[in-house]
């Protein structure tokens, strides 16, 4: 689309013109040609013009001399040429130091060359290859679209741009995921070769769905090879808007039966069968539930489950795993089948979901494993449970498994509502409320510390700072109180069970502000 200093130099026209200056910048593109007379306002310059003129009003004045080159550097110019014979006999030693100084070519015009024989010169060259340009940006969407069409996707997109430029193409999506790779990398590639790499981000309809990057060795680069890279950049766009409208689809099904499972709609071997190959899930073997929350304070909790479905599709097409899915206003429920994988699956999303996002911290409930499929109800429960038990049992990025919550466990199904729990625990630890409140006392920090201490006399006083006489004397007002002995290892884990439903009806029931 352009031709540089150096090879404008060469044209044949241009034989009698001679660089004064500023030879560092001779690989500057020229991307067009224009000539002033007065350059009254060099702000009006456009990047990358080469600027040709007769200096008229520079000579004798001191302060336009002194910045005419800086202007013109600042305006990032491929370079400029001075017609010296008019107004300016020779170029000013001033002029050259200033060039060589900003690296910006100056060029000597003798005064029996014409203004038109300069400009025809350079532009006939610009315009020749923005046609070659236009043709071979024609020929390469044409090649791209064939490939994309033919071969298939997003990596036959990429490998036809690594065979047109012969440098190599990687492909990055939003989340950091190397999604395809072509061409020889760098560490693969022999000598002291300088590589030169350009990326272009994929977007489509204000949606960024990632980067694609071309590299090469910075000596083989053209400007072509831009302009393929942009090509490419637009099919991935549109191959990304297909595969989102794809998935789309996938989810409703996949999540509509989820649904039919969790309302425990009756369905035959056949039909079970039929779903789950239709959504290329396992029917055979056990199976668990993830109950997945993102917490987010700005953010719209749409976009969180768009971009957790969108990290958990990625990272089970690595494994090739299947799943199935069902959204949820405030959470996601995930359907796995019972393998070591799919935990490990779970703790990588979590633990990029970290990575990605540390503001806007991941929750996820595990179930017990379940068998056959349709009992995914009774286990989306027990994840859903874990979740939101999740709080003050784990912190991300672990998971909670319902099997490990402490034996928080045994208070499901109770945690439905808020009399359950009461009724659990409001017997037996009422009357040590009731008498902390009325004589200032801690009857029940007592119990809590003495069964968190397994019944340890001495670690109970000394987590509570307290004599151990008093401490006995507070054993014995519990016992009276709740009428449970401390010694009775039945009763204690009464207490103990107490205990935790009051912490959980706490914790899923806070008072009203």
């Amino acid at each position: 689309m352009s031709i540089t200093i150096r090879e404008a130099l060469q044209l044949p026209d241009m034989v009698q013109t001679k660089l004064i200056a500023g030879a560092g910048g001779l690989d500057h593109p020229i991307r067009w040609v224009t000539i002033v007379e007065v350059l009254e306002d060099p702000s009006r310059l456009q990047e990358g013009e080469f600027l040709i003129t007769t200096g008229f009003g520079l000579d004798g004045d001191s302060k336009r001399l002194a910045s005419f080159i800086p202007s013109l550097a600042r305006q990032k110019l491929s370079g400029v040429a001075i017609h010296t014979g008019f107004y300016l006999r020779e170029i000013p030693q001033e002029f050259i130091q200033q060039a060589d100084l900003y690296r910006l070519p100056l060029i000597e015009i003798p005064v029996e060359i014409n203004f038109s024989t300069i400009t025809k010169a350079i532009l006939q060259p610009i315009v020749n290859r923005q046609f070659e340009t236009l043709a071979y940006s024609q020929a390469i969407h044409n090649q791209m679209i064939e490939a994309a069409l033919s071969k298939g996707g997003l990596s036959a997109i990429i490998e036809e741009l690594a065979k047109l430029t012969g440098g190599a193409v990687t492909l990055v999506d939003a989340l950091g995921f190397e999604v395809v790779q072509h061409g020889p990398r760098t560490s693969e590639r022999t000598g002291e070769e300088k590589e030169s790499a350009h990326a272009v981000s994929i977007r489509a309809s204000r949606e960024h769905f990632g980067s694609l990057t071309l590299s090469k060795p910075k000596h083989l680069w053209k400007e072509l090879d831009d302009v393929a890279l942009q090509h490419a950049a637009t099919l991935c766009a549109l191959e990304y808007v297909k595969e989102r409208a794809v998935s789309a689809t996938e989810w409703r099904l996949k999540g509509d039966f989820v649904e039919e499972l969790l309302s425990g709609k009756e369905m035959n071997e056949t039909e079970l069968e039929s779903r789950c190959r239709m959504l290329g899930y396992p029917l055979q073997g056990r199976h668990f539930v993830a109950a997945v929350r993102v917490n987010g304070q700005d953010t719209d909790s749409s976009e969180l489950h768009q971009n957790a479905i969108t990290l958990m599709r990625r990272l089970c097409d690595r494994q090739k795993r299947s799943y199935l899915l069902r959204e949820r206003p405030h959470c996601l429920f995930f359907v796995l089948p019972d393998e070591r994988t799919s935990l490990l699956l779970l703790q990588q999303l979590a633990s990029r979901w970290e990575q990605l996002y540390p503001d806007q911290p991941m929750h996820i409930g595990v179930s017990n494993p379940c068998d056959p499929l349709p009992r995914v109800d009774r286990a989306a429960e027990e994840a859903m449970f874990a979740l939101q038990a999740y709080p003050f049992l784990a912190a991300p990025p672990d998971f909670l498994r319902y099997s490990e919550m402490r034996g928080y466990q045994f208070l499901f199904p109770y945690h439905r509502s808020q009399e359950s729990l009461m009724a659990l625990w409001r017997p037996l630890l009422d009357p040590l409320i009731r008498y902390d409140t009325k004589h200032n006392m801690q009857l029940l920090e007592t119990l809590d510390a003495y069964l968190r201490h397994n019944g340890n006399g001495l670690q109970t006083s000394q987590a509570l700072y307290i004599h151990r006489h008093t401490l006995k004397y507070r054993i014995t007002q519990i016992e009276e109180k709740t009428g449970c002995s401390l010694e009775d290892a039945h009763q204690r884990w009464q207490l103990h069970l107490a205990l935790m439903a009051r912490r959980l009806q706490q914790h899923l029931y806070p008072p009203a502000p």
